[in-house]
């Protein structure tokens, strides 16, 4: 059976995001077959990329007939190693974790918040949703049995390096980190992926600046 492990990482970043897209096509009502040619042009990727990418994935479909929306979806759950509603943990302030369940609501993205931890102590024992707060040291009591493995991560900057260490120790291996820091110790066993937002706007305010000798709008 085929094993996302041993995929390239930027594969398996574009097989996370055709199966978001899918999921959301899924909900709101797919069509009865999708091209690797519509994949590639919702997305704003190559066709041939699309193709290689779901060749990871196995023989999937006929060739040029398109494939059934829930079948690759389901193919992409497999290979991803994927639940329904994949168990996480939040980490971050009460008001970032009640912000963070609104943009990423589970039951749109597949993933599920099951344990919330907020390094400010005044935050332990506040209620969001169906989940209670809980102080960051009490990560050394998360419950095995909630099957957790990865963790998001927006807590205060100071913070951050304590937290990483901590959910190792709690057997969490994998982080998604939104806190903007540059440099982490990354604990051993343990994978992080940084979004950092301050340098994306950084690049993107390069690309978008106006030529030397071009007016502005309204000069």
């Amino acid at each position: 059976m085929p094993d996302g492990r041993n995929a390239p990482d930027a594969t398996l970043y574009r097989l996370s995001l055709y199966h978001c897209y899918l999921g959301e096509l899924l909900r709101v009502g797919a069509p009865e077959r999708i091209t690797s040619s519509e994949l590639a042009r919702e997305l704003g990727i190559k066709e041939e990329t699309v193709r290689r990418d779901i060749s990871f994935v196995g023989e999937i479909g006929r060739p040029g007939a398109g494939y059934k929306p829930g079948d690759l979806y389901r193919e992409f759950t497999r290979y991803l190693g994927l639940s329904e509603e994949y168990p996480i943990a939040l980490v971050g302030t009460a008001k970032m974790l009640e912000a963070l369940q609104v943009v990423f609501p589970s039951e749109r993205y597949g993933v599920k918040p099951v344990a919330l931890f907020s390094e400010l102590p005044e935050d332990a024992g506040t209620k969001i949703g169906d989940l209670t707060v809980q102080h960051l040291t009490d990560l050394a009591k998360l419950d095995t049995n909630l099957g957790v493995t990865v963790a998001l991560v927006a807590c205060s900057p100071g913070w951050v390096q304590v937290t990483l260490d901590l959910l190792a120790n709690a057997g969490i291996t994998g982080v998604l980190l939104i806190t903007p820091v540059i440099h982490v110790r990354k604990p051993e066993g343990m994978q992080i992926h940084q979004v950092r937002v301050p340098c994306d706007i950084k690049s993107l305010a390069c690309k978008c600046q106006v030529p030397i000798g071009a007016g502005r709008p309204n000069d």
